[in-house]
Parts: structure tokens; sequence; C-alpha cells
């Protein structure tokens, strides 16, 4: 039987074991839940989004509000002799799993009972010490508010015409009664449900007592929502997973880039656009999960039009993200709005709808100053600090360098960016530009690997916007020297290696591939494009400290190898260089034969170096080996 049909149906006889106990249960009349998704409201234009309102003191309909007292049932010792009703009738609940609204801590009006979302339902019992006759509940209510009714009657509990049900006397003793509550079935979250009742003994006096104060019924012809008075003895909400009914005070709405901001940032022609829901909570923390929610989009422009449902996840999270971005669509004039529900038994209930918001999609987005330079324009930074103040920085071996920009404007996003860099040392140099990694549509990094000790490293950042025109920064130059800047456990040391190219004098040779190796394990490789290298970790970023030890480093390029034997023997870092050629050398160059062991220079301790000098750039190194060289043509 669906929801739909099982509302229409009059009466429903609930059997529920338990002290032998039957309690018969009335069901609404009324229409059936519809299983489509809520519609679209129409758009209006509105005002930019406000920052939440604290949430309102009422229940989740918002028709009575809940008192910070204590209102429990009253606990009396009943012997019936007068007209008050506590006083001849004991009323009690049992609210399973829920001891709070259990037994007397059922609060009586003015304060209300907040039962949980999925709970059932609940019993209450009453009991005296005459027999009982029969005894009524009188129940109505409204539903959770929305936007064509702020004060939807509950289907057949309507305040206007209220359910009179029977309680359920138990016998032969007949001295107490119970009902129970189907919840679940019959009050929807985010409902309010107001009841009294009514107990008739012939063995007392007065005959009937009312927990309500006037015994003529609940409701007078004076002024209140509909024109009546509320006469309540007990209230009770469902809880609902907003707070209000107010879209504001449930969810917070934000955008990126954020068209809310003062100004606006409005996305340019090659940005899409992010929208975020964050439930709210008391004191500003994060609320309930937002059960589901859809953002209805229309964007007009001079040839274009789009009308989009997209979905917001994931479901039950308190904060959502669209499952689909937004554009681009420039030059138009765009209209969202967002409702959001719970589902329930097939259909949606405690709907929710934001306003409308309305902002146009910016054909713009390039930089603000673009006459200016790459600072005028974008933050720029470098970890460590290698700006110099006032001369040129010094940092200690090996210490990587990370330079980021960052464009503050949410609109002004960045599309690519280059850093163009020279390295120099005493071997050689070499130059070229390699792209930044994007961070985000507005931020981009690039790490400048840890140099060798000696090396100086100059460089400049181009960025282009999204419609390809660049800005560029001034030079910034710094050295690394001294010991290493990472600390490396005892027992490991770190060594560089380099190659020069003689066909170029002073060239040294980027992305060199090598493979080092000792006597337990080996890699090959392939070092940065900045014209050095040194071991590798197996991933991520940095350098490999070795263990001492004696190690085998063969590099590879323009169709030859070199290899290199030496030790490792300590934590001071130093350099092996290594000399190739990529053509034809000078008749007048000289190379010495096969390998020499340097002395102790530099760090450099007892590590064979093979080494072709070019005759007038390698002067002073072919004088300290000058015994050994020999002319030779090449």
């Amino acid at each position: 039987m669906t929801f739909g049909s099982r509302l229409s149906v009059l009466f429903l006889v609930a059997l529920f074991v338990g002290s032998g106990a039957v309690a018969l249960v009335l069901a609404p009349t009324g229409g059936a839940f519809t299983s489509a998704a809520p519609p679209a409201p129409a758009f209006r234009l509105a005002s930019p989004l406000a920052a939440p309102a604290a949430a309102a003191a009422l229940t989740a309909s918002g028709h009575v509000a809940p008192s910070a007292s204590s209102c429990p049932t009253p606990q009396n010792q009943v012997i019936w002799s007068d007209s008050k009703f506590f006083d001849d009738v004991h009323v009690a609940f049992a609210v399973p799993g829920d001891a709070a609204l259990s037994g007397s801590h059922f609060q009586t009006v003015p304060c209300v009972n907040n039962v949980p979302t999925y709970t059932n339902g609940f019993w209450m019992n009453i009991s005296t010490n005459v027999p009982i006759t029969n005894a009524y509940v009188t129940i109505w209510g409204w539903n959770w508010p929305v936007q064509a009714d702020r004060t939807p009657a509950i289907s057949g509990y309507s305040p206007v015409t209220p359910r009179v049900l029977p309680m359920i006397v138990n016998h032969p003793t007949r001295q107490s009664a119970y009902f129970y509550f189907n919840v679940y079935r019959f009050f929807w979250p985010g409902s309010t449900v107001y009841f009294n009742l009514s107990v008739t003994s012939a063995n007392a006096t007065p005959s009937t007592v009312f927990s309500a104060d006037r015994a003529s019924g609940i409701w007078d012809p004076v002024f209140y929502e509909g024109g009546y008075t509320n006469n309540a003895t007990f209230a009770f909400s469902v809880a609902a997973p907003f707070v209000s009914s107010v879209f504001q005070n449930d969810i917070n709405i934000s955008t990126s880039p954020d068209i809310f901001a003062t100004p606006s940032a409005l996305p340019n022609p090659f940005q899409q656009l992010q929208v975020t829901l964050t439930s709210l909570g008391p004191g500003g923390v994060l609320g309930l999960p937002i059960p589901q929610a859809l953002l209805y989009v229309s964007a007009f422009g001079n040839t274009t039009f789009q009308n989009r449902v997209v979905g917001f996840g994931p479901a039950n999270h308190s904060v959502m993200q669209l499952l689909r971005l937004l554009g681009p669509w420039p030059s138009t004039r765009v209209f969202l709005n967002i409702t959001a529900w719970l589902p329930w038994e097939g259909g949606a209930v405690d709907r929710i709808y934001s306003p409308v918001f309305a902002f146009n999609w910016s054909s713009q987005g390039g930089w603000a100053f673009p006459r200016g330079g790459l600072e005028s324009n974008l933050l720029f930074n470098t970890t460590p600090n290698v700006f110099p103040n006032p001369g040129r920085v010094t940092l200690f071996t090996g210490t990587p360098v990370n330079v980021t920009i960052h464009e503050t404007a949410e609109n002004i996003t960045i599309h690519s960016a280059q850093l163009n860099f020279r390295y120099s040392d005493a071997a050689g140099a070499t130059a070229g530009e390699f792209q930044m990694r994007a961070a985000g549509n507005n931020t981009s990094y690039a790490v400048l690997p840890g140099l060798p000790s000696g090396g100086v490293l100059t460089f400049s950042v181009t960025a282009n916007d999204v419609f390809g025109n660049p800005t560029s920064s001034g030079n910034i130059s710094y050295l690394e020297a001294g010991p290493l800047g990472p600390v490396i456990p005892a027992g490991y040391g770190m060594f560089f290696f380099e190659a020069v190219d003689i066909a170029q004098t002073g060239s040294l040779v980027p992305a060199l591939n090598f493979t080092l190796a000792n006597d337990t394990w080996s890699e090959t490789a392939t070092a940065n494009t900045l014209g050095f290298g040194a071991p590798l970790p197996v991933s991520g970023p940095g350098y490999l400290p070795v263990a001492f030890g004696t190690y085998t480093l063969t590099v590879r390029a323009f169709g030859a190898s070199q290899v290199a034997t030496f030790p490792v023997v300590n934590g001071t870092p130093f350099t092996i260089v290594f000399f190739l050629t990529n053509g034809p050398v000078a008749a007048s160059a000289s190379v010495p034969v096969g390998s020499i062991a340097a002395p102790a220079v530099a760090g450099l301790i007892a590590a064979a170096v093979v080494v072709w000098p070019v005759s007038n750039w390698f002067k002073e190194r072919r004088a300290k080996a000058e015994a050994e060289q020999k002319r030779i043509s090449l």
C-alpha cells in the first residue's frame, strides 16, 4: 500500500503487544505525496545574500515558542474528587529510546517536546482511582510551512476541526487507559502537534474532567492564527532537518568566485562558478546534514539561453557543493535559487526555498594593471625569502626554494605561468624556463631544487591572464653555500653531480641521465633541468641522503657515457663534475687520459673524477694534472 493510499484510510487499528494492551489509532484523510522533485519557484530579482540571521526560538514550524523553563507533567497522588485534572488523573508517557521524554519528563504547554525525526511513535498512559467510562484525545496541528501556505494544517488534524480519538481502556478494573501516537505514519518531520484529554467516570464527581482550561472545547472564536485560541495541554514537534523554514537561518550559500562580495567578484569569460551550501547550527557551528538540495539557474544573453537544474552532493552532509559547475556563460544575466528538502516516503517534505539571486557574468577578467609588472597584479613570494634585502641572499647548500604567485581577485585567474632561470657555478652555467604548477585558478607555484655548494640561481616569473596577456617580474638572484640546509641523519652524506658540454664552453647539460649504484642497490633517473643532479628518493620531492660507502655514478649524454667511482665518508656535501661533448672541439683542445684522483679540495675527498678540459678554459685544472696530459685530436 502506498503512502498516499494509506492516508486515505479512515481508520487503522494498530495492535501492540505489551501488557496485553491494544491501541486504536485513527488515520487522517487527505491527498497523497508526489515523488517528483520540488519545482523551481518563479524567478525574481533579489538583493545580495545577507548574513544568515540567528535561528529563531520557535518550533520547527514556527507556531509555538518552547519555553526555557521546565514544564513536567504533574505527578500528583490521584484521588478523583474535584475538577482539577492532574489531581484526578495520572498521566505518563513512554517514548522508545528517549528517556528524556518518558515518564513525567514529557512537557506541558508552553513547553514543546521535540521528538526525533525517525521516531516511529510513543505511548500516553493514564490511570486513576475510579473506573473509567471512556477517555478521548483531541489532536490538531500544522505541517512545515511552505511558500504557498505558511500555516498548512495537518491532513485530518486541522486546527479548525480537531480530531477526537478514543483511548483504549484496560480491563477488568478499567482504572487505566492508553493511546499510541503513530508519529512516523501521520506526522511529518517539521510538524507541530497539539493535544489535550477528557476522561469520564460514572463513579466520580464531576463525571468528566478536562486537561484543557475550557471544558466546552479547545477553540474559542478570539484572534489567533486562523481566528482561534489554542487550548492545548501538550505539544510536540517532530524534528525537522532544518532550524526554521527561513532558508538563510538554515543554510549559508557561498560561491567561488564570490558573487556576494562587495564589490562582487563576477566570473570571467573562461571561469566556471561553484556553489557551496553549509548547514548552520546554533552559535555558528555546523548544523545537521542537508538531506537533499537542487539549484535552479537561468542565464539570458543576446544570443544564448541556459536553463539548468543541478544537484548538490554528497547528500546528508553538512557541507555540499554542486555536482556540476556552472558556465562559463559570458555576457549573460544569471538568476539562481536553491530548494532543499527531506525525502520522506517517496515525497519531499520540509522544503525550504532560498531567495533568487541575480548577477551579470562578466566579459572581463584580465590583469587589473596590464601596464604594470607582475608585482602590480599578483602577490609574489618565496619560501625561504630570497628577495634582496639589501643584497643577494645566501642559503645553506641544498635548500629548496618555493616560489608562489597569487591573484587576490577571484575573478582574475592565472591562465599560465613560467619561471625563467639561469643557474651557474664554478664549472659552468645553463638557462631555460619551465611551467609553474597551478594550485587553483588564482595561485601557481614552482619548487626550485636545492643547489650545490657555490651555485647561484637567477630567476624571474612571467604570468598570463585568461586573454594571454603577460606580466613579468624582475630578476631575483641567490647563492647557496656551506653545510647542508636540510638536516640529514648521522652516517649519511650528500653529493651533487653535473656535466659540462665542452663543445659549448661553460654549458651545463640539463636533464642528465644517470645511474647510481653501490654493492646493494642502484637507481637510474634523470637529473633536473637546471644542469645538476643528486640521488633521488623513490617518490616525492627533494634529494636522497646516502649511507657512507663507495658508489659508482654513470652519466649519459650525446650518445656517450662517463663513470666515476668515489667514497662518501662524511656529511659534507661535494660536487662531481663530468665533461662530455655535443660536437667537434677546437684542434687546440687537450684532455687527460683515464681517471685521476683529486686531492681534498672544496669538500671533494678522494673522489675519482674523469676530466676532459678545453685548454684555454681549464688551464688551472690542466696545470695540476700536466704530467698526465697528452695532446689528442678529436
